[in-house]
């Protein structure tokens, strides 16, 4: 029984994890040829979570089903978040845009989108803390700080790897059109 609930388990992570990061990347996210997108890192690594969760923390199989559905919940509202929030700034961004005239953008449409942008941090502290509650009511006290140092550790490993993935990526030539100037002959 623990072994068909861990092989579920291992199965539903993975389709989540695996029709996004085989689609192409999101537009302003160019990935090339074995390259993935920083959302569909992030999709891995939560999958990867899942994964090692039940033997980090120590859950019986009770304890396995109800923490997947709630960590996913956890998951899926951070994730919601942060794309709303990256839009609020994608919006800001361009409202604010040095080439743009300043008379364009009001006062009062920044007061607006700054408001929702407020709105939406303040909001999305409540749903996480929600789901965190979610999930450390399925948990011993043991675990639960077991589950904070592990998430923090999940988290480090991602930025290393992605560190360790920009400092192994070859330089790219800014335009692969331009022809490299001519070379002088020594003189």
């Amino acid at each position: 029984m623990w072994l068909m609930t861990r092989v579920t388990a291992l199965t539903i992570a993975l389709t989540c994890a695996w029709p996004a990061a085989a689609q192409p990347a999101q537009p302003g996210m160019p990935a090339g040829p074995g390259e993935m997108s920083p959302a569909q890192v992030q999709q891995l690594f939560d999958a990867m979570l899942v994964m090692q969760a039940q033997e980090a923390l120590s859950l019986s199989e009770q304890q396995y089903g109800q923490f997947l559905t709630r960590l996913k919940l956890l998951q899926d509202t951070r994730r919601r978040n942060q794309q709303e929030r990256f839009r609020l700034i994608g919006e800001l961004q361009r409202l604010t845009h040095p080439g743009r005239p300043r008379a364009s953008a009001s006062d009062g449409e920044l007061k607006e989108r700054l408001g929702a942008l407020h709105e939406l941090e303040a909001r999305s502290a409540v749903e996480v803390r929600r789901a965190y509650t979610a999930i450390d009511e399925v948990l011993d006290p043991q675990q639960q700080a077991r589950f904070r140092v592990f998430e923090e550790q999940i988290e480090r490993r991602k930025l290393e790897l992605i560190g360790r993935a920009r400092q192994n990526r070859p330089n790219r030539p800014q335009n692969p059109n331009r022809q490299a100037p001519p070379r002088r002959p020594p003189g």
